[in-house]
C-alpha cells in the first residue's frame, strides 16, 4: 500500500510494476483463448465451442413377449406384467453397456464420418447398488482420463425405474452433437440386427428400439473463451505483482537504512523524537512531551516506557488504542463480523438461497460476505483512526500462495477443463476460495489486538449455544437450527432439509447447524482450544468452572455424532496443548475425568457408541476399507498431472469417486505443489504463533496457543474428510487467523 511520505521514485516503480504486470497478465490471456501473430498483425480466436444434444430410446419387447404378456399394443405397454416390465428394465441396462462398446462404436463412426477411435462413450452404472460399488478403481478411472481428451463423446444412462435409454451426445458444433446422438441409436440397431442375423434368430423374438423425440443440439458452453480469458488475466496480474512485491521488499531489506524520526544518540536531559501523531494533545501535555509538525519529543530516559521495535509509550499508548474497542465500540465493522461470525455457527448458511433465477448460487454467505467487503474497501479508502490497518504475517503469505496455485492449477488446465464440462466447477469453486481469503483479510486488518481476546470470547459463547443445539438434535431428534431459518425466513429464501436417517453401522445423522456430522466436530474441535486453554489460565474458581462446563458442553456435543472424529480431532487439540505446555499436562489430567462424567450425563450411549467403533474388529467395515481404497484409485489422476493437479475443484465427487480426505482432493486438483500449499497454510498459524507462545506473555501467549490448537485441529480434520467442500469449518478457521495475526505483528516482538 503506498505512503504518503514514500519517495517519488518508488511511487513511480510500483505504478511501473503494476503496468507491466497488467501487460503481461493481458498478453497471457489473449494466448490462451488464441493465437498472436506479428506478421501480420493479427489475433485468431480457437475453437472453445463445446455442443450437446440429447436423444431418449425406449426398449420395447419382442412380440412374442407382449403376446404372452397380454399386451396387444403400444398404447397398453403399461399394463405388462410387473415381472416382466423389471426384466426389460434390466436389458435396457444391458443394451446401454452395449451401446458403449467398441462394436457398435465403429458403426457409429461409419454413420458421422469419424474414427471410432475419436469417439468416446461411457455408459455409469445407473442400477440400485450401493455408491461404493459404482465408484471407479484406478483402471476404470485411467480408462476415464484416456477418453476424456477426445472431441466427440457419448454419454449412456439406462434410466433404473424403466426401460429407456438417455443418450447425450457431445461434439464441437450442435449439428454434430445431434448426428452422434441419432448415430449411436442406429449403430446399435445395426448391431443387433447383424447378431440376429448371425445367430438366425427371428426378426419378430428381438427388442426393438423406439426414438421418444428428435434430438436438438445447442452450445453448452457459451461463453467459455471470456471466462478463460478473464481468469487468465486475473491469476496471472496476481501473480507478477506478488512477484513484485516481494522484489521490493527485498530491494528495501539490502538498502541502507532511512533516516530514523527520531535521534540516534542522546544523553540524559536530551528529546526523542517520535512520528505518532494519533496521540491525544492532552496526554502529551501530561506526559511532557511536547508536539510539532506530526511528531512529538520524549524526554529522555523514561525508564517505565519500553522500546519495542519502535518506541511504546506504554500506558499512554494503552489508553489510546483501547479507546473505543469492540464490543465497547460504535466501528460498523467490528459488529459487522461479529454478525458474520454467529450466522456461521448458529445457520446453516449453505442451505439457505435466494429463489431467484441466477447464473451463480446466491447463498447466503455469499449475500452477507460482499456488503462486509464493500464496506471493508470505503473504510481503507476514506483512512482516518477507525481505517483498517493491512498487515503482512506469514498466515498471509501462505493463504495467497494456495489460492495462486489453486488459481494457476485452473488457468494451465482451462482447455481440458472446458472440453470436459467441468471449468464452471472449478470457478465456482475458486469464488468460494476468494471468499474465505477476504474473510481473513478483513478480520486481520479490522480486529485491533485488544480485541482479539473478547473476539475468542465471543467465539466461545457461540460455539457453546452450537454444542448445546447439537446435544437437542442427538436426544430429542429436533434441530432447532434448520427449523428457525424455515419459520423466520421470508419465502424469497429456500431452505434445504437437514440430512437424516441411519448408515450401515446403525449412527443416526446428528449434523447441527452443519450439513454433515464431521462437519460440526470440526467446528466444536476449533473452539475447544479457548475453552481448555482458558481453564487452565484462570485464576478464579468461577471462572475456572464456566471454562471446563464449556470445554464438557463442546466434547459432548463432538461425541454425540457418533463420529471417530469426535473423539480424534479433540484429541489432537489436547496434545497441541500438551506440546506447548507440558508442565500444564498434569492439571488436564482431572479435567478428563470430569469429561468423561459430562459426556456421560449430557449425551447418554453417545462415548460407548464412539469408541466401540475404534476395535479392531470393527476397523473392517466399508466406511473404512472404502477410504484405504481410494488411495490406490486417485493413481491415475495424480500421474496424469503430478504438479499442480487438473484444476481446482474440478473433481466432482458426484461424477467420479467421493474422497474422504481433503489431502486426496488436493493432490488430485492441486498437485503435489498444492498439496504442500494446503498443508503449509495450516502450518503457517502454528509457526505464526509459536514465538508468541515461547514468549510467555500473560495476554498473548494464551491467545496464541488456542489458535495453533485450532489450526492443527483443522490439520486433522483435513486428513479425515474433505473439509474445504464444506464452508463452515474454512470460515471458522481463517477468522480465528485473522484473530493471531491481529496480534502477531506487535506481539512476535513483545517481550
Amino acid at each position: 500500500m503506498q505512503m504518503p511520505n514514500q519517495p517519488r521514485g518508488s511511487r513511480r516503480l510500483q505504478f511501473g510494476l503494476v503496468a507491466m504486470s497488467a501487460l503481461v497478465a493481458f498478453v497471457v490471456a489473449a494466448f490462451s483463448v488464441g493465437t498472436i501473430s506479428l506478421f501480420p498483425p493479427g489475433f485468431k480466436g480457437s475453437n472453445l465451442q463445446v455442443a450437446g444434444a440429447a436423444n431418449h430410446v425406449l426398449v420395447i419387447a419382442p412380440v412374442a413377449s407382449r403376446a404372452s404378456g397380454g399386451l396387444r399394443s403400444r398404447r397398453r405397454f403399461r399394463e405388462l406384467p410387473s415381472s416382466n416390465f423389471q426384466a426389460l428394465t434390466v436389458r435396457a441396462e444391458l443394451l446401454a453397456k452395449l451401446m458403449a462398446s467398441q462394436p457398435v462404436l465403429e458403426r457409429v463412426g461409419r454413420r458421422i464420418g469419424v474414427p471410432p477411435n475419436q469417439i468416446a462413450a461411457v455408459s455409469p452404472i445407473t442400477d440400485n447398488v450401493p455408491s461404493v460399488l459404482r465408484e471407479p478403481d484406478s483402471e476404470a478411472r485411467a480408462n476415464e482420463i484416456l477418453l476424456s481428451t477426445r472431441s466427440y463423446r457419448l454419454d449412456i444412462q439406462a434410466k433404473p425405474s424403466g426401460p429407456i435409454i438417455d443418450v447425450y451426445a457431445q461434439a464441437p458444433t450442435p449439428a454434430d452433437a445431434q448426428r452422434l446422438a441419432l448415430a449411436a441409436t442406429d449403430g446399435l440397431r445395426d448391431y443387433l440386427r447383424a447378431l440376429a442375423i448371425r445367430d438366425g434368430v427371428m426378426p419378430g423374438q428381438q427388442v426393438s428400439l423406439r426414438q421418444l423425440e428428435q434430438p436438438r443440439g445447442a452450445v453448452i458452453n457459451g461463453g467459455a473463451g471470456i471466462q478463460i480469458a478473464v481468469l487468465t488475466f486475473l491469476v496471472v496480474f496476481a501473480l507478477c505483482c506478488s512477484v513484485s512485491l516481494l522484489v521490493l521488499r527485498s530491494r528495501r531489506g539490502r538498502a541502507p537504512p532511512a533516516p530514523a524520526h527520531h535521534e540516534r544518540s542522546y544523553g540524559r536531559g536530551s528529546a526523542r523524537r517520535v512520528r505518532l501523531p494519533w496521540l491525544p494533545r492532552g496526554i502529551l501535555a501530561f506526559s511532557g512531551a511536547t508536539a510539532s509538525s506530526g511528531q512529538i519529543a520524549i524526554p529522555q530516559p523514561l525508564p517505565a516506557w519500553r522500546e519495542v521495535g519502535t518506541v511504546q509509550l506504554g500506558w499512554m499508548r494503552d489508553l489510546a488504542t483501547r479507546e473505543g474497542d469492540w464490543p465497547r465500540t460504535t466501528r460498523v465493522l467490528p459488529w459487522m463480523i461479529a454478525g458474520f461470525m454467529a450466522m456461521l455457527w448458529l445457520v446453516p448458511f449453505n442451505v439457505i438461497q435466494l429463489t431467484t433465477s441466477l447464473p451463480f448460487d446466491m447463498k447466503l454467505d455469499r449475500l452477507v460476505l460482499p456488503i462486509i467487503a464493500a464496506t471493508w474497501l470505503l473504510s481503507l479508502a476514506a483512512g482516518g483512526r477507525g481505517a483498517p490497518r493491512l498487515r503482512l504475517t506469514w498466515i498471509h503469505a501462505a493463504v495467497g500462495a494456495f489460492v495462486l496455485l489453486a488459481g494457476l492449477s485452473v488457468v494451465l488446465d482451462a482447455n481440458y477443463l472446458n472440453q470436459t464440462l467441468e471449468l464452471d466447477l472449478s470457478i465456482k469453486k475458486l469464488t468460494l476460495l476468494v471468499s474465505y481469503l477476504s474473510l481473513f483479510v478483513v478480520v486481520a486488518s479490522v480486529v485491533r489486538r485488544a480485541e482479539v481476546r473478547a473476539f475468542l470470547k465471543y467465539t466461545l459463547v457461540l460455539a457453546v449455544i452450537c454444542a448445546v443445539g447439537t446435544i437437542v438434535q442427538y436426544r430429542f431428534k429436533y434441530n432447532v437450527f434448520y427449523d428457525l431459518p424455515h419459520r423466520l425466513l421470508p419465502g424469497f429464501f429456500s431452505v434445504g432439509s437437514p440430512y437424516t436417517g441411519v448408515d450401515e453401522l446403525g449412527r443416526d445423522a446428528v449434523t447441527g447447524p452443519a450439513e454433515l456430522g464431521l462437519e460440526v466436530v470440526a467446528m466444536l474441535a476449533m473452539a475447544l482450544p479457548i475453552a481448555l486453554v482458558g481453564l487452565l489460565q484462570a485464576a478464579r474458581w468461577r471462572t475456572r468452572i464456566l471454562y471446563g462446563l464449556a470445554a464438557c458442553l463442546l466434547m459432548a456435543a463432538a461425541v454425540s455424532t457418533n463420529r471417530k472424529s469426535g473423539l480424534i480431532i479433540p484429541l489432537s487439540v489436547g496434545l497441541t496443548i500438551a506440546c506447548f505446555r507440558p508442565r500444564l499436562l498434569m492439571k488436564l489430567v482431572p479435567l478428563l475425568a470430569v469429561l468423561v462424567l459430562g459426556i456421560h450425563a449430557l449425551s447418554p450411549g453417545a462415548l460407548g457408541t464412539v469408541t466401540g467403533q475404534l476395535n479392531a474388529n470393527r476397523l473392517g467395515v466399508s466406511t473404512v476399507s472404502d477410504r484405504t481404497s481410494d488411495y490406490d484409485a486417485i493413481r491415475p489422476d495424480v500421474w496424469t498431472h503430478p504438479a499442480l493437479g487438473r484444476g481446482f475443484g474440478s473433481y466432482d465427487h458426484a461424477s467420479y469417486r467421493i474422497l474422504d480426505s481433503d489431502f486426496l482432493g488436493r493432490l488430485i486438483d492441486m498437485g503435489i505443489l498444492g498439496l504442500a500449499a494446503y498443508v503449509l497454510m495450516m502450518l503457517s498459524v502454528v509457526a505464526t504463533a509459536r514465538p508468541v507462545i515461547r514468549s510467555r506473555h500473560p495476554t498473548w501467549a494464551p491467545v496464541a496457543l488456542a489458535c495453533a490448537a485450532a489450526g492443527v485441529a483443522t490439520l486433522v480434520g483435513a486428513a479425515l474428510f474433505d473439509e474445504l467442500s464444506f464452508p463452515h469449518d474454512p470460515y471458522i478457521f481463517l477468522t480465528l487467523a485473522g484473530f493471531l495475526a491481529a496480534i502477531a505483528t506487535r506481539s512476535r516482538v513483545e517481550s
